[in-house]
């Protein structure tokens, strides 16, 4: 009867041992089951997005709207361009200077303007105010030169040089 105790003993250790494997396996599937299931609802919460539309539909309005604003985008650079463009061409540099053309007048009633936009293009006003008279003169500037068949006195080089730098 020994013999058959020690062996009804080990058969028990092992059907403990198998029952125990078992209810760990069970513990552990009923874990994993409870761990689906979270992840089951948080899917389907994410899946069926803001106020019951789809991610599918909430991904196609957004790409949508981001060509919309790319096309806004594209229409606002093109503005942008334009306007640059006329900035670029307005007259935006002045300068002006005052002198005496003649000594017996004293009293600085000459003058010249030289207006330019941001490529130096522009035209200097010129007006010498003698006495008796009183003459104006127009000459236009190119890149911040004046033209081949005109000449600068000093002061309209100086309204010149002092419009380009500003």
């Amino acid at each position: 009867m020994r013999g058959m105790s020690a062996a009804f003993t080990t058969d028990f250790l092992i059907s403990f041992a198998v029952v125990a494997i078992i209810l760990i396996m069970l513990g552990l599937i009923i874990n994993l089951y409870s761990e689906l299931s979270t992840i089951k609802k948080r899917y389907k919460k994410m899946m069926g997005g803001a106020e019951g539309s789809s991610i599918e539909q909430m991904l196609s309005a957004h790409t949508s709207e981001v060509k919309q604003a790319v096309n806004e985008y594209k229409k606002l650079q093109g503005q942008v361009d334009k306007l640059e463009d006329l900035v670029r061409s307005s007259l935006a540099r002045v300068a002006v200077i005052h002198f005496d053309a003649f000594e017996q007048t004293g009293q600085g009633l000459s003058w010249c303007v030289a207006i330019l936009d941001r490529n130096n293009n522009g035209v200097v006003f010129s007006s010498i105010c003698g006495n008796e008279a009183e003459r104006s003169y127009v000459k236009p500037i190119e890149d911040g030169r004046v033209a081949p068949n005109y000449k600068l006195t000093r002061e309209e080089e100086q309204a010149l040089r002092q419009a380009m730098h500003r």
